[in-house]
């Protein structure tokens, strides 16, 4: 750029010299003048960085060729901090960077305690002015909009909502009818016993936080917080989960036990798509790893069924939605072209991505027959559209994000391991996780 500024300034000099020189001789003739053409503009280069390993056949890579083709004026550098999707490793070493001072123009989180743990930690850039400046309203845009102390600090990108995955063939093996609608964790508990045979058990439960207590994450404004940000960990629904898995563990044999699981290090799907599992309660991240044969080989087609309901009291349909979610950083210098990408990318361009979208404008049985329409043998998508959009499923969450929030999940996740390992009582384990759970609140 300094060195365009000079060329123009000498030209400049140069005309100047030749007019005045043509002056003095009293010509009458006009000068010959030239404008200099100034070249293509540079783009502006930001930075994405994220969780999902560098690979041509990743739909976020894609997404980003696509994006760099349709702006010339800015070009996004696709930065994976991790090769194996690990999205807490990936976090702990973008904490380590951003502490470093780099500059971070967009980062990519999981799910929303990770971003909003990063707004209250001042690193993460409001994104208000940008809506208002566009007239947006997220709300009317997006299915979650992740708020901390009355601002806005993200987009939410892919969105996962959670149901139960059933193998088709072990299901019509058992002559079991695939529920609908209103069945219950009672059922839940009846399907396991009757999926159960010698070589394989009726269900599976991963070790994350959401497994503990189901209903928490289903049917509650928040999984660890009433709405005065008090901890729930009294609501009955704890005590009724924690005893409903040590009874399928111990009585019914009908899941793999606890501690074999941790010793295990299993990916979340791993259980389930090598047949050793009948049905598993997971996000709709599932389905599209249904289609990765080479990491998930198996011959069976996936039928859904959504979430359970804790009694025939409660209204059918709660279930858990979340997503993950792009951030700004602070330090950026370009947020303007920052944002644009990050507006692009989680609607009109939310199509690369080949999942579930955030996005309320997209026409969600059509995507699912543009992302999935050509693995059909291995996905149903008469019940997988039926789950996603039928009119009763709904989220019961509050939008409750405070920046301590994977701390209480953690908190909850050693509760429930002291209860299965220790064989400690629930009221044990309870008392165990309101301490722990009082002192994340108030550090």
């Amino acid at each position: 750029m300094k060195k365009s500024l000079v060329i123009i300034l000498l030209f400049a000099l140069v005309a100047t010299i030749a007019a005045c020189s043509s002056g003095n001789s009293g010509s009458t003739s006009p000068s010959p003048s030239a404008t200099p053409t100034e070249g293509p503009k540079e783009p502006v280069t930001i930075k994405f960085y994220t969780y999902k390993a560098e690979r041509d056949e990743e739909p976020w890579v894609e997404a980003v060729k696509a994006f760099n083709e349709l702006h010339p004026d800015i070009k996004v550098e696709y930065v994976s901090l991790v090769q194996n999707n690990d999205s807490v490793e990936f976090m702990n070493k973008l904490d380590v960077l951003m502490a470093g001072g780099e500059v971070v123009d967009i980062f990519h989180a999981a799910n929303i305690e990770q971003l909003i743990e990063r707004a209250a930690r001042g690193v993460v850039e409001p994104l208000d002015p940008f809506f208002d400046a566009e007239g947006v309203e997220p709300n009317e845009e997006y299915v979650q909009v992740p708020a901390y102390d009355g601002k806005t600090y993200g987009i939410i990108t892919t969105m996962t909502q959670w149901f139960v995955a059933f193998n088709r063939d072990h299901l019509e093996e058992a002559n079991l009818p695939l529920p609908e609608m209103g069945w219950t964790w009672d059922d839940f508990r009846d399907y396991a016993k009757k999926l159960t045979v010698n070589d394989r058990y009726g269900t599976y439960f991963h070790t994350w936080g959401e497994f503990p207590n189901m209903i928490a994450y289903n049917e509650l404004p928040h999984p660890q917080l009433n709405v005065d940000l008090t901890l729930n960990f009294d609501h009955p629904s704890f005590k009724t989960f924690f005893e409903l898995r040590r009874a399928m563990e111990k009585e019914d044999k009908s899941v793999e036990p606890y501690a074999d699981i941790l010793a295990s290090n299993y990916h979340p799907l791993q259980q389930f798509f090598a047949g050793n599992a009948s049905m598993i309660p997971t996000g709709s991240f599932a389905v599209r790893a249904g289609t990765l044969l080479d990491r998930f080989p198996h011959d069976f087609q996936m039928v859904y069924a959504p979430m359970p309901r804790s009694s025939t009291e409660v209204e059918p349909g709660a279930t858990n939605v979340s997503g993950s979610f792009l951030g700004m950083g602070t330090r950026s210098a370009n947020k303007d072209a920052a944002y644009t990408f990050m507006r692009w990318v989680t609607t009109e361009g939310a199509n690369y991505l080949k999942d579930f979208t955030g996005w309320k404008k997209a026409d969600g049985k059509q995507l699912l027959t543009t992302f999935f329409g050509e693995h059909e043998a291995l996905i149903d998508l008469e019940s997988l559209s039926r789950v996603m959009y039928h009119p009763q499923t709904r989220s019961e969450s509050a939008g409750i994000a405070v920046p301590y929030g994977t701390e209480l999940k953690t908190v909850v996740e050693n509760g429930f391991t002291k209860y299965m390992l220790d064989n400690t009582t629930f009221e044990e384990a309870l008392e165990s996780m309101k301490a722990e759970g009082e002192k994340a609140i108030n550090k």
